[in-house]
């Protein structure tokens, strides 16, 4: 009888997957690479085998998480409408997928405070630019088709990336700030309100490339 084959992404994915879940549950610092190894029925050396420490573990594993994030996304937010309206349909996907799963909301949390307090993270110092290249890219794509309907200022196509850049970072200050107060606001109400500036700006065709906001 032959052996049978081993896909190795596969495992590596089938690993992240059981680690993702441990994560969510415990926290990645109390999360032990022997209770991942038991979550996806194999031996804690064999782990090595996959993932060079548990930091590369917990990279994969956020990764996949933020992959599966966009997944579902892009398959909430329509791609026929106007460029306005397409951008203010992904923000809200986005928005309502992240605080619609509990899961989600603890391992961003988790992501914020794991860079605080772990030092060897610092050698995935450029996660946020890799993990969320997609989610920017999105973004990007409907700036730029603006930009060519003659929507959004032309000075937009200069400034998309750093554009993406900002609302990202918005949207994850005003979640984690919701998750500890959310009966203070209504979090699509002030998704809305930022969202609102933004394209009240992106649409102003008399600001000059370049001036101030």
């Amino acid at each position: 009888m032959s052996p049978r084959v081993v896909d190795r992404d596969q495992r590596k994915r089938e690993i992240a997957l059981a680690a993702l879940e441990l994560f969510a549950q415990n926290g990645f610092e109390a999360t032990s690479i022997s209770e991942i190894a038991q979550a996806a029925g194999i031996s804690k050396g064999s782990i090595y085998l996959y993932f060079n420490s548990k930091e590369d573990l917990i990279f994969h594993a956020v990764a996949m998480w933020v992959d599966q994030m966009m997944e579902q996304t892009g398959s909430e937010a329509p791609s026929d409408l106007p460029p306005p309206q397409r951008l203010r349909s992904l923000v809200h996907a986005m928005v309502e997928i992240f605080v619609s799963d509990e899961r989600s909301v603890r391992i961003a949390a988790a992501i914020f405070q794991l860079f605080v307090t772990n030092p060897r993270m610092l050698e995935h110092r450029d996660l946020a630019r890799e993990l969320f290249q997609d989610a920017r890219k999105a973004i990007i794509d409907i700036l730029l088709d603006g930009v060519a309907q003659g929507i959004f200022r032309p000075g937009t196509a200069q400034e998309a990336e750093g554009i993406a850049i900002n609302l990202l970072a918005y949207l994850d200050g005003i979640g984690l700030h919701y998750y500890m107060s959310r009966s203070y606001f209504d979090l699509m109400d002030q998704v809305d309100l930022y969202l609102d500036h933004l394209l009240r700006n992106l649409t102003d065709l008399s600001r000059r490339p370049g001036a101030q906001i």
